[in-house]
């Protein structure tokens, strides 16, 4: 799974280093592929992206549940109820739209909120794009009112360097790489999106790792495999056939909480201590390394 950790992710270098034979593949079913590849679009190599939405006055969400589901959703919730209060005499608050198809935390919250497919979120990027003179090949999308994508572009370019464009996970890349170029026309990075390295240790495409290790062990060049905490009997995809495909290591260990349906494959099952009862240590959203101390 994603590496995370200082200290897991030195150790395993370690090893790698003991054996350079070996290979070090990563795969949770719920990754950020989308986002690193969108990234690597945009900058030519994997970057982090983190959101000032305590400086943002107006915002643009892209099927993102930012307030839910993203990573850093607690911080990113606080600092954007935070520009919504109307205290002290203050009048001003941020304003939120919001392009989904299904209700979500984030959308309930918008002060505009537009429903579209999945599928047409690509085509409403390209058009905000090109609407803000940006260069993006393709076919925008049809059945947007054009007075909602003209008052996007208004306040987007009314809050140049204020503003904040975030794309979902769930979206392709290039909606990702299409938000980076927008905040980077609008005058957002370094205000309200920053880039920095990425949090997770040597971050991969999971499904191409994933992919790979398959490969490997149909081919017979696996000889032991040792599994972290995961479960990628059940959690693969089924047209890759990964337990037909394990049953051709020599000898396979699993490390984990459960004994789940890859630990019912393995020789070896060892019992994995539960976070919250071990020490550790791990990066935050933005970097921020914190020690866990067991409860």
């Amino acid at each position: 799974g994603t590496v995370t950790s200082p200290t897991l992710a030195a150790r395993i270098r370690a090893l790698l280093e003991k054996y350079p034979e070996a290979r070090w593949h990563r795969y949770e079913p719920v990754n950020r592929d989308n986002a690193f590849e969108g990234s690597r679009m945009a900058f030519g190599e994997y970057v982090n992206t983190t959101y000032r939405f305590d400086r943002a006055d107006v915002i643009l969400a892209l099927d993102a549940d930012f307030l839910f589901g993203d990573p850093g959703a607690l911080r990113y919730a606080r600092d954007f109820a935070d520009k919504r209060r109307v205290l002290d005499g203050n009048t001003e608050m941020s304003r939120l739209y919001a392009v989904e198809s299904t209700p979500s935390l984030t959308g309930s919250m918008a002060d505009n909120r537009l429903r579209l497919r999945p599928s047409q979120v690509e085509g409403f990027a390209r058009a905000l794009a090109q609407a803000l003179g940006i260069e993006a090949d393709g076919e925008a999308v049809s059945g947007v009112p054009a007075e909602w994508l003209s008052a996007v572009v208004s306040d987007l370019q009314g809050a140049r360097g204020r503003s904040l464009v975030v794309a979902g996970d769930g979206q392709p890349p290039v909606v990702h790489a299409l938000a980076h170029a927008i905040n980077a026309a609008l005058g957002n990075a370094g205000q309200t999106v920053i880039y920095t390295d990425p949090v997770e240790a040597d971050p991969v495409n999971h499904m191409q790792s994933l992919a790979e290790l398959v490969n490997d062990m149909n081919a017979g060049q696996v000889d032991c495999l040792l599994i972290l905490e995961q479960n990628p009997v059940y959690s693969a995809p089924a047209d890759l056939q990964f337990a037909e495909a394990m049953s051709k290591v020599r000898r396979r260990i699993h490390l984990g909480l459960y004994a789940d349906e890859t630990a019912a494959l393995c020789h070896w099952h060892i019992p994995a201590a539960h976070y919250l009862e071990a020490w550790g240590d791990v990066r935050a959203f933005d970097g921020t390394a914190s020690v866990i101390q067991p409860l």
